[in-house]
């Protein structure tokens, strides 16, 4: 099938059907008729997260207000990878990034953890809500990862279910050749859900790494050579991942 091109894509939290009149809120409102100098008539893309994506075209629209109306579903919902990203957070641009780009390699949960060995102490929920929310529109995605609230390691360790997967990303596995990401995901079984594991710059504690020893369920990967930022490591987990498990074309 054709894929529409819109002249913008948009989630709102109202609900879409045939026939619906959706106000966007106010930064949407500026965006669509003073940044994309749209015009009554121009088609958009919305999605909830919920009732697919949906067609709708401008039925007003002014400095100060703009309503749109639902035509027809372009997409039914589908929802992305069964996949978290746990992570200890960093300072705040590149905090930015990782819930951004996260949000684009498609994972469902992103969740700032602290360790042991983290230096950050408070996290902005709604500022990672947003960048997630607009790496979603930017990328035609349907739903929006869910940003849980920052919580110690062991509280986050107790709410990963025994049967998701953990993937334990281990710096000190570095010069490890038979820890290699992808290696160790090709020889390990598909699983139905997993949550990787992305730790501070300073790494894990000896206690943490106990911990991580013991658990069931968790595979040890390492990332290559060099140690990489907490960012680019978030990054570089979730493509190997989705390089041998994940919702790309010709990976079953």
């Amino acid at each position: 099938m054709t894929r529409i091109a819109f002249k913008a894509r948009l989630y709102v939290p109202d609900n879409l059907a045939m026939g619906m009149s959706i106000i966007p809120n106010r930064n949407q409102q500026h965006y669509l008729a003073s940044v994309m100098r749209l015009v009554v008539g121009d088609i958009v893309a919305l999605f909830n997260g919920v009732d697919g994506e949906w067609r709708a075209a401008i039925q007003s629209v002014g400095r100060r207000s703009c309503s749109l109306d639902v035509i027809a579903q372009t997409r039914p919902q589908q929802a992305s990878p069964d996949l978290w990203l746990l992570f200890a957070p960093v300072k705040k641009a590149r905090l930015d990034f990782i819930a951004q780009k996260a949000s684009e390699m498609g994972a469902s949960v992103i969740w700032p953890t602290r360790t042991d060995f983290c230096q950050v102490t408070r996290v902005n929920d709604d500022r990672l809500t947003a960048n997630a929310i607009e790496a979603a529109e930017q990328t035609e995605r349907l739903d929006i990862a869910e940003i849980r609230d920052f919580a110690p390691l062991n509280d986050v360790l107790a709410a990963v279910p025994e049967d998701r997967l953990l993937v334990w990303c281990d710096e000190a596995s570095a010069t490890s050749g038979d820890r290699n990401a992808v290696s160790v995901f090709a020889a390990h079984p598909k699983p139905k859900s997993a949550a990787i594991l992305i730790g501070p710059e300073g790494g894990f504690s000896e206690n943490e790494r106990r911990i991580l020893d013991r658990r069931e369920n968790c595979l040890k990967v390492s990332l290559g050579p060099r140690i990489l930022r907490a960012d680019t490591a978030a990054i570089a987990a979730l493509t190997c991942f989705q390089s041998v498990y994940g919702d790309w074309p010709g990976i079953t």
